[in-house]
């Protein structure tokens, strides 16, 4: 009986250390920061949908996409560009 319960308790043990070894080998997605700034255009570009963030990068979203609306609002605020490969 004792011998019994000395197996379940080790294949209890054996089980937990393998459910956590999976947990532990699934790493986060490698997100990469492009660029960091504020929200921004001219009058023209903001028509055309091109935003610049911060100093040195830019992005063009398509006119009637439904990405565009959201940007226009977000124009004046700061934010980070972030791209998350598959």
């Amino acid at each position: 009986m004792i011998e019994r319960l000395i197996w379940w308790f080790v294949l209890l043990e054996v089980m937990a250390l393998g459910v956590g070894a999976a947990l532990f080998a699934q790493s986060p997605p490698r997100v990469v920061t492009l660029a960091i700034g504020l929200l921004g255009g001219t009058d023209q570009e903001i028509m055309e949908c091109t935003f610049s963030i911060g100093p040195g990068a830019s992005v063009l979203l398509h006119p009637k996409g439904e990405f565009c609306p959201l940007a226009r609002e977000l124009v004046g605020r700061t934010g980070t560009l972030v791209f998350v490969p598959d």
